[in-house]
């Protein structure tokens, strides 16, 4: 399963605490991707989802709110997706006609009240918000594996419904970028912590937790490698360095003009070409420091480079 869906799954396992939160979040999920179809002359509401866990949420929804048992199925259709679709259907146009007109949008799924209005419906109860934000992405969203990418996003044919999220999100200081793909806007979140406050929000504690424990194992990995890649990268430095030093002790010695005095250190950098030079200091008859050690190696190539020179 993946992890979008395990959220799906663990909000859908949320307890219902009251009727408005219960409306708020159908009315958030159905607005997304709810249709109305006229079938023997008969109203119905159609929803359908890849998700069988958003599914049975708003079976759940419409049985507590209105106490409406849906027609329920699964369609399969092998040449669109593995896995079908399942589909909850409303046939009483009376339940039909409840829902829509205490959802707020008329039956062409717009919305028939002013966006502020909506808005303190949403802002009207202590967990307005999170069933609001709930019902969206249960209709709308999907969320990328946080072991691959930190990507969630929210999908929405309707640019109204932008305008709504958008004032919801703004008024709860969450930061979304916007994107238009062909016919559709998409809202989406790059940034893990707001990812983390949105699950937060929308009840998905288990997700919140599980992306906040991939985040740590990410960080830890990561200044792993960086720590790695620099004690590297300071590796391949102090060799080179090394063979520069070895180049010109080889000048002076072909050239038999290693002074006395710098024959010991030119002798221990040819025979550890891979240690630093504190620990070449330490190596010596009588040990000298790291700046004694590299003021004796600028010396020696002072003076094959005059002898280069001539």
């Amino acid at each position: 399963m993946s992890f979008s869906n395990n959220v799906k799954k663990e909000l859908s396992e949320l307890k219902l605490n009251s009727k408005i939160e219960a409306l708020l979040e159908l009315s958030s999920i159905l607005k997304t991707n709810a249709s109305i179809s006229i079938r023997n002359a008969f109203i119905n509401l159609n929803f359908f989802t890849e998700s069988e866990y958003v599914a049975k949420r708003v079976y759940l929804l419409i049985d507590y709110l209105y106490d409406y048992e849906s027609s329920i199925s699964k369609v399969e259709n092998n040449n669109i997706m593995k896995d079908g679709l399942f589909g909850i259907i409303v046939e009483d146009e009376n339940i039909v006609n409840k829902i829509i007109a205490d959802s707020g949008f008329d039956l062409y799924g717009n919305y028939n009240t002013e966006l502020r209005t909506l808005y303190s419906r949403i802002n009207s109860s202590k967990e307005g918000v999170s069933a609001y934000l709930r019902g969206v992405y249960l209709g709308s969203g999907s969320m990328v594996d946080p072991q691959k990418n930190y990507h969630l996003e929210l999908i929405f044919s309707n640019i109204e419904d932008v305008d709504l999220l958008t004032v919801v999100l703004e008024k709860e200081e969450i930061e979304a970028l916007y994107n238009k793909r062909k016919q559709k806007y998409i809202v989406y979140f790059k940034n893990s912590e707001t990812i983390s406050t949105f699950l937060y929000i929308i009840g998905a504690q288990n997700a919140m937790l599980e992306l906040e424990n991939i985040k740590v194992e990410k960080d830890i990995k990561n200044n792993i490698n960086r720590r790695m890649n620099f004690e590297s990268a300071n590796e391949n430095k102090r060799i080179q360095t090394a063979v520069e030093h070895i180049h010109y002790i080889n000048i002076l010695e072909e050239h038999n003009a290693v002074p006395e005095n710098l024959k010991e250190i030119a002798e221990l950098r040819k025979n550890n070409i891979d240690l630093s030079l504190k620990e070449l200091g330490q190596l010596m008859k009588k040990p000298i420091g790291k700046s004694s050690v590299a003021y004796q190696l600028k010396k020696i190539k002072d003076l094959a480079l005059e002898i280069k020179k001539t």
